[in-house]
């Protein structure tokens, strides 16, 4: 038995060896506070991840929160977005830049699925724009028969609310910046069939947003009686929109529709130095667009393309006599997805050149005629230049000489003398031959990419007001390419 004194030694003894020192004592103290730190940092981060995700700009590997990937591969996710103008969680395919805040719009035809874009489905644009173009691919699902624009009434049987134009320009983009960092101010966007000519009419009405447009195979003369019949037969025919052509635009005729005549406004983009890309078939379908069509669709093809280079022909010569810069892409074929994928290649490179050296349109510029002053004339020059033009080629029938005829009248009743700080007083005053080729005044597209065949135009007009020029961000690594999924796709001709 021990005695109490030699318990009370051990028990001082173990004591003694517990204690820790004063700079134990200390480290001991930053080390928990530091674990704190670092996990209420985590916590917070979980429970906002969307300060998380505006600093994610690239990274396509990253899948963002709410999205799944698609099964097309090439890093594409379908994103689900909140449209609180329509009511309505709209799926949006999303494939990452590698490092840059730009993103490239691109929208589906007239018979657009609400499931899947067929930019995924039909063309893979993901394998097109790859990870060394360096830019957010943004490819909303649906939007059949809806011409990409805010409806004033309801469509259909079940008065669907359609507001395209809110979510594209408002609702999507606070999205994908806070989610995908990319800028508002910084994209192109691209449209075909349907869609090509309210591609051009949405970055007409946002050159805030829309540096560069390209349109394939679109109609773009439609604020008169054969554009307003055209829009009643397809929304019809395709989506049983009987009432479209009223609830759209309202009544034919009205302002509605001459605002979103893209011919009409074409002056815009001269305006705000952007650039339009343009393209058309001939309407020769290929033998592989043969071998995949069925004999009805083969002559939907060819009729809806040879409508659509008739259309495309006056576009041109009314954007080049406007003074926008115009890059005019040649093509074949009929109106298929294989067309629309060739020419999404042919003029990659001028989109992404124009993303690169652009900047951003921060103020409305003022076109004024070479002598240094508005040219009041402009207008009556352009509509009298394009009427020639028509009427000189054998392709275009008396009809559309008519449609030409009432958008000389509605320019003369709406332009005064005084209006020379307005769109329309900006028009080129110099008389271009129609014959020559369109002006490519946008930088040449790299050596992968078709040279364009027409030397650039003689410059008529200069700008007022010059926009600062962006800083350039570096780019991230580039990201290794998924392999395309190996199951082929039949492409159906009208969109």
């Amino acid at each position: 038995m021990s005695h109490p004194t030699e318990t009370r030694r051990l028990t001082t003894r173990r004591l003694t060896t517990r204690r820790l020192s004063p700079r134990q004592r200390i480290l001991t103290g930053i080390s928990v506070v530091a674990i704190l730190t670092l996990g209420l940092f985590g916590a917070s981060s979980l429970l906002n991840s969307s300060n998380t995700a505006s600093a994610l700009r690239g990274h396509p590997e990253i899948l963002r929160p709410g999205c799944t990937w698609d099964s097309s591969g090439y890093y594409v996710q379908n994103c689900k977005v909140w449209s609180e103008s329509q009511k309505r969680e709209v799926i949006v395919q999303i494939r990452a830049s590698s490092g840059s805040d730009s993103g490239v719009y691109l929208l589906d035809g007239m018979r657009a699925s609400e499931t899947r874009s067929a930019w995924t489905t039909d063309v893979q644009a993901a394998r097109v724009y790859d990870a060394k173009a360096n830019t957010t691919l943004v490819m909303p699902v649906g939007g059949a028969s809806s011409f990409y624009t805010d409806w004033d009434g309801g469509a259909g049987d079940k008065n669907t609310v359609i507001k395209q134009e809110t979510f594209l320009t408002s609702e999507l983009p606070a999205y994908l910046e806070r989610e995908f960092g990319v800028a508002r101010n910084n994209n192109a966007i691209v449209g075909l069939s349907m869609s090509g000519g309210p591609a051009v009419t949405l970055a007409e009405r946002h050159p805030e947003q829309f540096k560069v447009v390209q349109a394939m195979s679109g109609y773009y003369q439609t604020d008169n009686p054969i554009g307003a019949l055209g829009v009643f037969a397809t929304q019809s025919l395709v989506s049983n929109y009987v009432s479209g052509i009223v609830n759209m635009w309202g009544a034919p005729g009205g302002t509605r529709w001459t605002d979103n005549d893209p011919s009409k406004n074409v002056g815009k983009l001269a305006e705000n130095g952007q650039v339009l890309i343009i393209s058309s078939g001939n309407g020769f379908l290929t033998p592989t667009e043969l071998a995949k069509l069925a004999p009805q669709d083969q002559i939907s093809a060819i009729a809806l393309e040879i409508l659509s280079a008739v259309s495309t022909v006056l576009m041109q010569l009314q954007a080049k006599q406007s003074g926008a810069s115009v890059i005019s892409l040649p093509n074949y074929g009929g109106h298929t997805w294989e067309n629309w994928g060739r020419a999404l290649g042919d003029g990659k490179g001028h989109v992404l050149e124009t993303l690169r050296n652009n900047p951003p349109v921060t103020a409305k510029t003022t076109v004024v005629s070479a002598s240094g002053s508005p040219d009041p004339e402009g207008p009556a020059k352009v509509t009298m230049a394009v009427k020639n033009a028509a009427a000189a080629s054998p392709a275009l029938d008396a009809s559309v000489l008519a449609a030409l005829e009432s958008t000389d009248a509605s320019s003369a009743s709406s332009e005064t003398p005084a209006s020379s700080e307005s769109a329309a007083s900006s028009e080129a005053s110099d008389s271009v031959d129609p014959s020559t080729d369109v002006s490519t005044s946008a930088p040449a597209a790299p050596e992968s990419v078709a040279a364009e065949s027409a030397a650039p135009a003689e410059e008529s007009a200069a700008a007022t007001t010059e926009p600062t020029v962006p800083q350039v961000e570096p780019s991230a690594p580039s990201v290794s390419e998924q392999p395309a999924p190996s199951t082929a796709t039949t492409t159906t001709p009208v969109r």
